[in-house]
């Protein structure tokens, strides 16, 4: 085991909280040093040493890499398996709930739908006071500076389907969201584009993706935009390098990782540490320090408190009538806003399937151009909780949670499905209903007024433990009920001025 030289800051992952700190600490002249569990992805690395680079899993053999690892606490039964080091999504199964999250450089900009939403302003009556939507706009202005997400130009297919089921659902007009995706005007003639980085990035091809990675290189993600620009100023990163303990001594903050390029274990220190490893894996590095190796003895006990999954559901329409190609159009590129007494409820969209970067046989093939997804997102109760076993994450969270939401958001799914003249829909609404499945578990280390309310302050900064940060979706003491990501990002972006100012 060895340590190496001193850093000002430590960045634990690389995602829309980790990749944001770690380029605006840089730039500010920090000693950064950036430790991502996950290799680079994709085409767009080609450059990269190979031993830190993977391409996106594909085909019979690339698919083994799909899936990272299980996590499992269902029905008594407890293990953690992790199938690939260098795999691509790592999937939690709870009693009632599911959840994909990924790994990797740029941490979950690769698998999300692109989508660069603002959420409502009562969002922020969860928040200490001294963070408002209007002192956040600034920060909101730079993540659109950096990721320049704009509508799509053309309107696919699949969009105009889902529209038309919208209306006749009698559910309001669908809009086009901002997607952070370089766009050119004819999808057919893709041309080189350079980023608000000076990375070149190629145009859409209007290949969908999702929880698959972007194969034309028009993705906008954070290896494209944040990780360049940290390292441009000088911090370093390094891919495959996984965090499994956390401690603190008189000179600061000491992190243990294992290095899966070499299979060994070293240790780096420095006085301020980001945790920004996804809510899930920040939630366990946490509790693992209080209640396993008690190294954080005196973290909250909100600690896992105002657990949510931003009130996600899944539905398959499997062969519609109406739709020839849901794989024609970036994943998640319309969105029907639903209110509700004058706030925002929840949002609904089709996410089209992209059926070209699985391995399938042209018999199923057909049938799933022919089908898609509908998803909603909306503003959950938050009433969840994590707890820790001492081996792992465990949730009791359930439909039961915020049962009113999914009550109104599976109608309304009931009810644009039924234009699409399919098949079947999966899962009906007389099976399955308690059964979750999230992409977007956030809360457990609640930004809160004082420790008695949550886990950090309107910094991100850990009640009781100076220096110690958290930049991830854990921070919401309430979901949005909109895409989340552009908001950890802002809130990064604020959190990065306050530490190094």
């Amino acid at each position: 085991m060895s340590t190496g030289p001193g850093f000002d800051v430590i960045v634990v992952g690389s995602g829309f909280g980790g990749a944001v700190n770690g380029a605006r600490l840089a730039e500010a002249g920090l000693r950064v040093l950036m430790l991502e569990r996950g290799p680079w992805w994709g085409p767009e690395q080609r450059t990269r040493p190979d031993a830190d680079r993977r391409d996106y899993p594909r085909g019979p053999f690339g698919s083994r890499k799909f899936l990272r690892g299980l996590r499992w606490a269902r029905h008594g039964r407890r293990f953690e398996r992790v199938l690939q080091v260098d795999g691509f999504l790592e999937m939690h199964r709870f009693d009632r709930l599911m959840t994909v999250t990924s790994s990797g450089v740029g941490g979950g900009s690769h698998h999300y739908t692109s989508i660069m939403a603002e959420p409502p302003a009562e969002f922020f009556d969860a928040y200490p006071p001294e963070i408002t939507g209007l002192e956040l706009h600034p920060c909101f202005e730079r993540v659109r500076a950096t990721l320049r997400p704009s509508p799509l130009p053309q309107r696919p297919e699949k969009d105009r389907v889902f529209a038309g089921a919208v209306a006749a659902a009698g559910l309001p007009a669908t809009q086009s969201p901002d997607l952070a995706v370089a766009w050119a005007t004819d999808p057919r003639r893709p041309t080189a584009v350079e980023n608000a980085a000076g990375v070149r990035q190629r145009t859409s091809t209007y290949r969908g993706w999702v929880f698959t990675g972007c194969d034309d290189g028009s993705n906008t993600s954070l290896d494209l935009t944040y990780v360049p620009l940290a390292l441009r100023h000088g911090a370093q990163l390094r891919p495959l390098c996984e965090v499994v303990a956390i401690r603190r001594d008189e000179s600061g903050y000491l992190v243990r990782y294992l290095d899966h390029r070499t299979g060994r274990e070293a240790i780096e220190r420095a006085p301020r540490l980001i945790l920004a490893a996804g809510c899930l894996n920040t939630l366990r590095l946490l509790f693992a320090a209080r209640d396993r190796d008690h190294t954080l003895p005196q973290l909250s006990a909100m600690l896992g408190r105002r657990f949510s999954i931003n009130g996600d559901r899944l539905s398959l329409v499997w062969r519609s009538r109406v739709l020839r190609d849901s794989s024609w159009g970036p994943s998640f590129s319309a969105v029907c806003h639903v209110e509700r007494d004058g706030r925002h409820s929840y949002d609904l969209g089709a996410v089209g399937l992209p059926v070209q970067t699985f391995p399938l046989p042209s018999a199923l093939t057909g049938p799933l151009k022919h089908s898609t997804f509908l998803f909603s997102m909306g503003r959950d109760s938050s009433t969840g909780e994590i707890a820790f076993d001492g081996i792992g994450l465990t949730t009791r969270l359930s439909r039961s949670n915020s049962a009113d939401l999914f009550d109104r958001t599976e109608d309304a799914m009931a009810r644009v499905a039924r234009h699409y003249e399919a098949r079947h829909v999966l899962p009906s609404r007389r099976e399955g209903r308690d059964g979750l499945f999230a992409v977007h578990p956030m809360g457990g280390c609640a930004m809160a007024g004082s420790a008695d309310a949550g886990v950090t302050d309107h910094k991100g900064e850990v009640f009781g433990h100076p220096g110690l940060f958290v930049a991830d979706g854990s921070l919401y003491p309430r979901s949005p009920g909109v895409a989340p990501s552009m908001t950890i990002a802002a809130l990064a972006e604020r959190q990065a001025q306050l530490i190094s100012g």
